[in-house]
């Protein structure tokens, strides 16, 4: 009876588990999704594979039902000789191990980048043979796997033998055998010319970092040890011998032994001391600073201990011998530099490769105007307090830029900077980006109106409720900002998260130009202020409209006679005729003085005008234009000199065409360009236009023919949008002027300025 009730319950056991292995089988079913075009997910390795999928993703394709070993034939079948990539991902981390046999992928022909993201995982040394093709190995997040399995792999030389880029990040973590990087291990790869190694987020227990140097001799070779940990590095003697071979090196936020970096976490100060360059580099301490900034791009930033901090007061480095350093981007951020008043002297060198600089992220009170970057084109300071250095030497803070001419972006974002002194940028011509934002500025008193090139000026994130007149007088004062026209072409100022006031009329002139800074800007940007009921509302007409209506109870003036309206009509009848009279006198003076000057032809009265046009329209020019105007100016001046100047007829053979034209529009009062395709096309013209225009010259344009605005740029569509032309028509076979010689007179000589 007991035998039956078992057997009986062994029945039921057996058809429940059969059960639950039905319902696990529906939940494992192989599935392949596309995600693009030609890019399949998959959750197994199919056999086959449509002939349209070039990328290919596996994610959590181990499955406790089915095998996870790869083997020689599991992309056997002809479908994958197209597939270019294939990425394995494991998502769920509770699956068994996945093992790569040998020739794993012998048939992938095509293959050129494989990415493992496997957290356990067992690879056969001749996993890789036959895959000639592949240029990049990925093998990140493989915590099971050490480096010593990866390039254990490439000892077999049929190998990935065009293999370049290998990334080994974050793996071993959990393998018996701590990762490491010795001469035979960089041995197995020397056939192949690797030019990236990435070896960030491992614990390494050493690295010959002499052999990797002397077998990647690639001349674009990038290193990127971030955020590793390096217990013991050998060959370091011999480095500084071969870091010239070495594109990028990063080794930002890397713990590196004391061989390396002979600090131990401390403050160190430094304090008047003048020392020479080559005394520096002969303590063995410092002996790499030889070669140290020969690569490309060198990040170190946090490099240094978290507890260490470096404070340098009032000291000078001679750079007393040529260095070759060629470094183009200089990355220290995050190594408490706290204080930096040093004083480069290079009378014998100067850093002329570098162009980016990051200083970011060190708490720097201070640091001393560097003179021996001349062609740094990138400075980043943000996240410091450079506020300190304002307030104990505001001299030394507006000159921290002087030195830096070829500057294109500078960021001093986040230093709780108060204010910037007026002249900062007076040295920085060619400056586009500037960002001041989080900061604690309160107004802007700067002198920005001869930045040209300016694009971005980022004030936002600071503590202005109300832009003063000297600061919208600023403001107005950068080219881009100042010409409507122009505003919004790739111009913006961003001012948003300011805590702007609305309360009362003093601040109407603030939030008027504030409306019309969201009107012209490029950029979409919600700005609020607090109104008189102390709620915060967006910035718009209403605004301004209700600040108005403030301004208006002071001003309420009831008038009941018609006696007064008949007054007031009359005072402005009289005030208007008396505004004319002065107006018509004025202008009468101003066309006296303007003959006056240029009968007696100095300076920019030499010529009326500097005729530009292309030498494709010569002809035209010789035909129709110069010598009507010419005598038609001398007529209306009263003069017998030539009153207009071309380069054909006065350009010096053999100089400078950039001096000659800047020479001829000194001599002229107004350009007259002729504006056609033939003008629009040639460099040479729209160089003398882009002159003129730096040099605010009054422009007039003669139209020859239908000119394409899709040629002309920004600035010359804005000028021909905007003012009134010269144009010729055809009549009768014949080009015939479409207004009169004595008005292009006198609009020229009203053009004239005094």
């Amino acid at each position: 009876m007991m035998s039956e009730m078992n057997r009986h319950f062994v029945g039921i056991f057996v058809m429940y588990m059969l059960i639950v292995e039905l319902g696990n089988a529906k939940t494992i079913n192989d599935q392949c999704n596309e995600e693009k075009n030609n890019t399949v997910i998959c959750n197994n390795i199919p056999k086959m594979l449509s002939k349209k999928y070039e990328h290919v993703r596996f994610v959590d394709f181990k499955r406790t039902d089915r095998s996870n070993s790869l083997n020689i034939s599991s992309f056997i079948h002809e479908s994958w000789a197209k597939v270019e990539t294939i990425e394995f991902n494991d998502h769920t981390s509770l699956g068994p191990s996945c093992t790569f046999s040998r020739e794993s992928f012998k048939g992938l022909v095509s293959l050129k980048e494989l990415k493992i993201h496997v957290r356990y995982i067992h690879l056969d040394e001749y996993a890789f043979v036959g895959l000639s093709s592949v240029h990049t190995l990925d093998v990140s997040n493989c915590n099971k796997l050490n480096v010593q399995n990866v390039l254990k792999t490439l000892k077999v030389k049929s190998a990935l033998p065009g293999l370049k880029t290998i990334i080994m990040s974050a793996i071993g973590s959990i393998s018996e055998i701590k990762n490491r990087i010795n001469k035979k291990d960089v041995d197995y790869i020397t056939p192949r010319k690797i030019t990236t190694l990435d070896l960030s987020h491992l614990q390494m227990s050493s690295v010959d970092i002499g052999a990797i140097l002397k077998t990647f001799h690639s001349p674009s070779f990038l290193l990127n040890a971030s955020s590793s940990i390096i217990f013991d590095i050998l060959g370091f003697c011999t480095v500084q011998n071969y870091l010239f071979q070495i594109k990028v090196l990063d080794i930002s936020h890397a713990v590196l032994p004391t061989s390396v970096i002979p600090l131990l976490p401390g403050t160190y100060k430094m304090k008047n001391m003048v020392s020479k360059f080559t005394e520096v580099t002969n303590n063995e301490n410092y002996l790499n600073l030889k070669n140290t900034f020969t690569p490309s791009v060198v990040n170190v930033s946090g490099t240094l201990p978290p507890a260490t901090s470096v404070w340098i007061y009032n000291c000078t480095l001679i750079v007393d011998e040529e260095l070759d350093w060629k470094v183009k981007k200089l990355i220290v951020r995050n190594n408490n530099l706290k204080y930096l008043d040093i004083n480069f002297v290079c009378p014998d060198f100067k850093l002329s490769s570098l162009f980016y600089l990051d200083f970011s992220d060190n708490g720097l009170e201070m640091i001393r105007p560097i003179k021996c970057f001349p062609n740094l084109e990138i400075y980043v300071l943000s996240n410091n307090k450079l506020f300190k250095m304002l307030e104990k030497n505001q001299h030394l803070f507006e000159k921290l830029l002087a030195y830096h001419s070829r500057l294109r972006i500078i960021n001093l974002s986040n230093n709780q900077l108060p204010k910037i002194p007026k002249e900062s940028f007076k040295y920085n011509k060619g400056i586009e980006i500037i960002d001041l934002s989080s900061n604690q500025l309160e107004q802007l008193d700067l002198d920005l109106m001869n930045l040209y090139h300016l694009r971005v000026l980022d004030i936002s994130y600071n503590n202005i409720k109300v832009l003063d007149e000297i600061s919208i007088n600023s403001l107005n004062g950068v080219p881009c900002v100042g010409n409507h026209t122009s505003f919004g072409n790739g111009c913006l100022v961003k001012i948003n998260s300011n805590p702007f006031l609305c309360s009362t009329c003093d601040y109407k002139s603030s939030i008027q130009w504030l409306v019309r800074l969201k009107s012209f800007s490029s950029e979409q940007q919600d700005l609020k202020c607090t109104s008189e009921d102390k709620t915060v509302i967006s910035i718009d007409e209403s605004v301004t409209r209700g600040i108005q209506n403030i301004c208006n109870r002071k001003l309420i003036i009831i008038t009941s006679t018609v006696s007064i309206s008949v007054v007031f009509m009359a005072v402005g009848v009289i005030c208007v005729i008396l505004h004319k009279r002065k107006r018509k006198l004025k202008r009468k003076r101003n066309m006296d003085n303007v003959i006056n000057n240029l009968i007696a032809g100095q300076g920019q009265y030499e010529f009326v005008a500097f005729l530009l046009y292309s030498s494709g329209d010569y002809q035209f020019v010789e035909d129709h234009v110069i010598n009507q105007l010419n005598e038609n100016l001398k007529l209306n001046i009263g003069t017998d000199r030539n009153l207009i100047c071309t380069g054909d007829q006065y350009f010096r053979p053999g100089f400078n065409i950039h001096d000659e034209t800047e020479l001829c529009l000194d001599r002229a009062s107004v350009v007259i360009l002729l504006l056609s395709n033939n003008f629009c096309r040639s460099s040479y013209c729209r160089n003398e236009f882009d002159q003129a225009y730096m040099q605010r010259k009054p422009v007039v344009l003669m139209m020859l023919g239908n000119v394409e605005e899709e040629l002309m740029m920004p600035t010359l569509k804005n000028l021909y949008k905007r003012d009134a032309r010269i144009l010729w028509k055809i009549e009768n076979e014949q080009v015939v002027l479409n207004t009169t010689w004595e008005n292009i007179c006198s609009s020229l000589l009203e053009k004239v300025q005094v």
